[in-house]
């Protein structure tokens, strides 16, 4: 497992230990939305009959992108798209009514203190990295469906090794 340093800037991150007892430290910068957008359809009809829970599709995504030549150059952003719908997609209604569509991006600075292979690194980026970003992330997601007038939920944490791994394969 890695230990991980917090920095509110990347550049000159201290360490409380010498870099050599150190392995594969994830520096992390500040985070920050970068995007966020909502989609209510059919308003102000829609709030007539809401069900008591809606119905939320996920799609998730984690992308990182070297922003300097340094090791301490990094952005991940975890990209997120949430859709709420009147009833779950079943069989005899694979399309159910679409309540509200929210496209959110929330990112973030990373960096190593040491060198590293680029499967360590790449695992790091996109695994530990946007394990930092989600509760933040979740946070925004969560308060934008309250503050546009639907009934929240509680959104679990995304196991983002699988998505990496199944991303890879």
């Amino acid at each position: 497992m890695n230990e991980h340093a917090y920095s509110d800037t990347l550049p000159g991150a201290q360490q409380k230990a010498p870099l050599s007892s150190l392995k594969n430290v994830l520096i992390i910068g500040s985070q920050y939305l970068q995007r966020l957008s909502i989609d209510i359809h059919n308003t102000p009809a829609v709030f007539q009959g809401l069900p008591p829970q809606l119905h939320l599709g996920l799609i998730v995504d984690v992308t990182a992108r070297q922003v300097s030549d340094e090791q301490s150059g990094f952005e991940v952003s975890l990209v997120i798209r949430a859709q709420g719908m009147r009833t779950a997609p079943s069989e005899t209604d694979p399309s159910p009514e679409l309540v509200y569509d929210i496209a959110m991006s929330y990112a973030g600075l990373f960096g190593f203190n040491t060198s590293m292979e680029r499967t360590q690194a790449e695992q790091a980026l996109l695994v530990d990295a946007p394990h930092h970003l989600f509760p933040a992330a979740r946070t925004v997601l969560l308060n934008t469906i309250r503050e546009a007038g639907f009934p929240t939920l509680n959104l679990q944490p995304i196991d983002f090794e699988v998505l990496w791994k199944t991303r890879r394969a």
